[in-house]
């Protein structure tokens, strides 16, 4: 079933590619009408390559032909998996005091992306989101009626973690557009200063919490039952060559994905074995270290782990009176090979982080 849908899309994504391409090279869809329209007021500057011959788009923003293009072929993709909320791109991180216009800035920072996704450019001042700096996200609902509300939050301790309040609505519409988000986030990169939920026609729901590490340029996938994305990461869609979907996503991995594995990095090892009695977790875990100075491991934690929804959760006891436990927001690449580890969104951090370490990579170990 997953190669199922990763071949759909593989065709969808191929089809974006060249028709992007046939449309650089004068070729017009059919059912695209046309129009010649200044932009709207409150449109940003279209200083880079933007045509001006726009047309109405049923939410009410005028979009180049272009850009209508993309993002048709961007619905066609989403309409390849029922399952998908929405599309979201990751745009980079924009600085405070950044003097060049957002059009030009994303020109420069994704070339590639939004000369595919020309749209990026064309989306009103009304709908960029959360200020001028910051992580800056797309988001883009499906096609038809769709609900989405982007709320600024703050977020509060409970005395058993921390809980996202809303401060203040930034969005919300019954017939959502493309909007651009600025994102922040508070002690913790895993504490996003935005929320994100929408409702699609399909009856499909979905609150998200943007989650990017700059270093892989990849944000946490919710799934479903089945393991598939609920957001369309359509990031990459401006590489250069055949898009790879299922090799760019990095995706949280399953039970059954990490069982009887072993991840290392320098000094730590982490094994995770199938089972082991207890039924309300996945099996068991041992961590080893190994000292500087001699090429034997230790046993330094023993207990049980399971993944929760995008979190891997250990339960580890060090001996009498020691113990430690915390679900740890993880990605898996799709080589299955790289497992992307970060602290607990309450601060807590696996046993093997180094002081004032946030996240790190373990390396999938054959020995």
């Amino acid at each position: 079933m997953k190669q199922l849908r990763v071949s759909r899309l593989a065709a969808a994504l191929l089809s974006l590619t060249l028709a992007l391409s046939l449309a650089a090279c004068g070729g017009r869809g059919g059912t695209l009408p046309e129009g010649d329209t200044p932009p709207p007021t409150g449109t940003l500057k279209q200083d880079k390559g933007v045509k001006n011959d726009r047309v109405q788009q049923e939410a009410g923003t005028k979009y180049s032909q272009e850009a209508l293009a993309a993002l048709d072929l961007l619905y066609q993709c989403m309409e390849a998996e029922p399952q998908l909320v929405f599309a979201a791109a990751y745009l980079g991180y924009r600085d405070a005091g950044e003097t060049a216009g957002l059009s030009d800035w994303l020109m420069d920072n994704v070339p590639g992306l939004t000369a595919g996704m020309p749209f990026l450019q064309e989306i009103p001042e009304s709908c960029v989101l959360g200020g001028d700096s910051g992580e800056l996200y797309c988001i883009v609902p499906r096609p038809g009626e769709t609900s989405m509300t982007v709320n600024r939050i703050q977020w509060e301790s409970t005395g058993n973690g921390v809980e996202p309040s809303a401060e203040e609505i930034l969005y919300r519409s019954e017939q959502a557009e493309p909007v651009l988000v600025f994102c922040r986030y508070e002690q913790f990169r895993d504490e996003p200063n935005v929320e994100i939920q929408v409702v699609n026609d399909h009856g499909a729901a979905l609150t998200w919490y943007p989650l990017t590490d700059p270093e892989y340029g990849a944000f946490v996938l919710p799934t479903d039952e089945n393991d598939a994305p609920l957001i369309l990461d359509f990031s990459r869609f401006g590489d250069v060559g055949e898009p790879d979907p299922e090799g760019d996503w990095w995706l949280p991995p399953t039970d059954e994905g990490l069982a009887d594995t072993c991840w290392v990095c320098e000094y730590w090892s982490m094994e995770l074995r199938r089972g082991g009695g207890d039924p309300e977790y996945a099996g068991t875990a041992e961590i080893y270290h190994r000292f500087e100075d001699t090429q034997e491991e230790q046993l330094f934690y023993s207990g049980v782990w399971r993944m929760e929804d995008d979190c891997l959760r250990l339960e580890l006891s060090a001996g009498v009176g020691s113990s430690h436990s915390g679900s740890y927001p993880v990605l898996i690449d799709p080589s299955g090979e790289q497992l992307y580890i970060q602290q607990a969104r309450d601060g807590m951090c696996p046993p093997f982080f180094d002081e004032d370490m946030t996240s790190m990579s373990l390396a999938l170990s054959y020995g």
